[in-house]
């Protein structure tokens, strides 16, 4: 990461924990087993995915563990302590009566597979990230990095996978409050998914808004068949098309400033810092005159205050677990500023959970 928060006499709230009268050893003992607890709360989670049991539960909306077993054909002991600890967890509930049930929201995060919120796939997706921590020690020494684009296409494949709801969610919960971007998408605008990856955000748009065409680019060949491969399954290829490009400048027919919507997802923090500016100036020829940027990412905090904030701490563990990818986040000041760098302005800003939403247009049509 750079070194865009140096080092600062320690504040007060960021003393240590055991200078306050009201903290014990044992509370602070309690706080890192609390933080192991997280690593078998995944595995729960993903093996309840894998055996259809928030499925079982959602269909069922009551289950005794007896009967939740049954119905799918596992081992009823096995299936009561999963119960009692997905319980323990507060993602089940307990009614004395007629057994477990999903507790409240449950149903749309975890047991339906198409849902807007759905994050089934994430405990997957953070048990594979977790395998890069192997090179950690190693790259701690060296400075090294392992990029994003030199992990295997299975890995590929599963990022892309956990992160197919990102686009649904926009879709869904984001865009109604941002009618601009809403009435161009409606009235059939010609769309620019920068880092396109495996294509679900370019199908997910042209599915929605049928006047819609779509155009993906990313630098990763592997990424680009799969998003093919989508939109082909999708039977879109007349309206949605994703194309390898190389770093650099891009192609004259991609930045003709005929692009009515510039957007990408999780992708302005993965670029090479010193190349984040070139890719916005390139995103701003690609816009029409009337143009849209919508950048759907993580923000990274602005001030070390920060670091404990509740709605941050998943973009500070973002970067801790995409270090050694070279990927940086940016701060929000950061972020206007590269912006205003390249001649755009903030249009409107928002927030879906951990992530920060950005809509921007050329400076003079602000």
């Amino acid at each position: 990461m750079s070194d865009a928060h140096p080092d600062v006499r320690t504040p007060a709230w960021h003393r240590s924990a055991v200078e306050s009268a009201d903290t014990t050893v044992t509370a602070q003992m309690g706080k890192v087993l609390g933080y192991l607890k997280g690593i078998h709360a995944t595995h729960l989670i993903k093996l309840g995915v894998d055996l259809g049991l928030f499925e079982a539960l959602k269909v069922s909306g009551s289950s005794m563990p007896s009967t939740l077993a049954a119905a799918t054909g596992l081992h009823a002991p096995y299936v009561r302590v999963w119960c009692e600890a997905a319980c323990g967890l507060e993602i089940l509930d307990l009614d004395p009566v007629t057994g477990y049930r999903l507790a409240p929201f449950m149903d749309q995060i975890l047991g339906d597979p198409g849902g807007t919120f759905s994050l089934r796939n994430f405990p997957e997706l953070h048990l594979t990230l977790a395998h890069d921590y192997a090179r950690y020690p190693e790259l701690f020494g060296t400075g090294g990095t392992h990029p994003y684009a030199e992990h295997d296409e299975a890995f590929l494949s599963q990022v892309a996978s956990a992160l197919d709801v990102l686009p649904r969610m926009f879709l869904d919960a984001v865009l109604p409050g941002l009618p601009i971007l809403e009435e161009k998408l409606t009235a059939g605008a010609k769309v620019l998914d920068v880092g396109c990856g495996a294509g679900a955000a370019i199908v997910e748009f042209a599915e929605r808004f049928p006047a819609v065409r779509c155009v993906g680019q990313d630098i990763d060949a592997a990424s680009i068949r799969m998003a093919q491969e989508r939109i082909t399954s999708h039977g879109l290829d007349d309206r949605v098309s994703a194309r390898l490009i190389d770093v650099g400048p891009w192609p004259d027919d991609l930045a003709d400033g005929s692009f009515d919507l510039v957007m990408s997802y999780l992708v302005l923090h993965e670029i090479d810092p010193n190349l984040k500016t070139a890719v916005l100036a390139d995103s701003v020829q690609a816009m029409s005159p009337n143009g849209h940027l919508l950048l759907f990412d993580e923000r990274y905090p602005s001030d070390p205050a920060e670091l404990r904030d509740g709605t941050q701490i998943f973009a500070v563990m973002a970067q801790w677990y995409e270090l050694t990818w070279g990927n940086v986040l940016n701060t929000r000041e950061e972020i206007v500023a590269m912006l205003d760098d390249v001649g755009l302005k903030v249009v409107q800003e928002t927030a879906l959970s951990r992530f920060h939403i950005v809509v921007a247009a050329h400076a003079e049509n602000r």
